[in-house]
């Protein structure tokens, strides 16, 4: 790959401070229920652990970058600053270190010189979908159903592309995308479409109604889907209140037995005989676990 990829450079700064609105009307790639390719310990090179089954349902800044590359190791500070200012959201850097451009003891002394914590895979990205790239840095970012709503070498239009899943994710701007994330949680995140359904029947009753009537009786079906809609409503809540507690010591202990409550009591959900329950389940779990370790 080394020979058909050039250093992304400083020399046309018009298209490096590429603006936001720009970098949001890029062509999407529609990466229909995103799946990751060697997201395994056997290409893992440092930070965080990472997992396809933990990424489902979150945003995602993947860095495409090689470590001999220089314009990439300045960037490296600037994506580890995007993970510490999001990480308590639904959302997930994976720096993908492009093969053939530096051994794996250089970018783990990399990694180390740079206290990166999110996690770094070597040739980490979409399994297929992954947008075509000539230059290195290269970021894009993939919105919860999988689309790749940016593409490009700007840390500054990935981060507003990233504020913008986040926020549709959370208060989706029109029925279509109500209908977008909804009819995406319903195959795949059932705790989450049982929580996003009610919000999307109370604002709109009658669409609610003709169009979901069936996939409501269908959710009731699911086993301990309310025990599994609390959960993930807990687990958002628990990393939104963290920051909050980091700052009043004297509710952190309070915090942590309630956060150490709810894992004790949710538990034995990661057991369902259902997937999609058992995986969901898991992953708000290591949502609060990781909400304790960094307390």
């Amino acid at each position: 790959m080394r020979r058909n990829l050039i250093y992304y450079t400083n020399m046309n700064t018009r298209q490096f401070r590429i603006v936001a609105a720009a970098a949001l009307a890029a062509l999407a790639v529609d990466a229909s229920a995103a799946g990751w390719r060697n997201i395994d310990d056997g290409h893992h090179l440092g930070g965080r652990r990472a997992s396809e089954g933990y990424m489902k349902g979150k945003v995602v800044l993947v860095d495409r970058w090689g470590a001999h590359c220089p314009p990439c190791r300045k960037m490296l500070p600037q994506v580890e600053h995007i993970w510490q200012s999001f990480k308590t959201k639904a959302f997930v850097v994976l720096g993908g270190h492009c093969a053939g451009w530096g051994t794996a003891d250089e970018v783990r002394r990399i990694i180390d010189e740079n206290k990166l914590t999110y996690p770094v895979y070597e040739d980490a990205g979409l399994a297929e979908g992954e947008p075509q790239f000539n230059a290195i840095p290269f970021l894009y970012v993939v919105d919860e159903t999988g689309l790749v709503i940016y593409k490009g070498h700007s840390e500054r239009a990935a981060t507003q592309a990233i504020v913008t899943a986040l926020t549709d994710m959370d208060v989706p701007r029109d029925i279509e995308q109500w209908r977008r994330f909804l009819d995406f949680e319903l195959k795949e995140l059932p705790g989450k479409a049982y929580l996003r359904l009610e919000e999307f029947s109370k604002k709109f009753p009658q669409e609610a109604k003709e169009e979901y009537a069936a996939a409501k009786r269908d959710l009731e079906k699911v086993p301990n889907i309310k025990d599994l809609a609390e959960l993930v409503k807990f687990a958002k809540q628990a990393k939104d209140m963290r920051a909050f507690n980091e700052k009043q010591k004297d509710k952190k202990q309070k915090f942590v037995k309630m956060v150490e409550a709810a894992i004790a009591k949710y538990a034995p959900l990661k057991d369902s005989k259902d997937q999609r329950v058992a995986q969901e389940a898991k992953n708000a779990i290591a949502d609060l676990k990781w909400t304790l370790a960094a307390l």
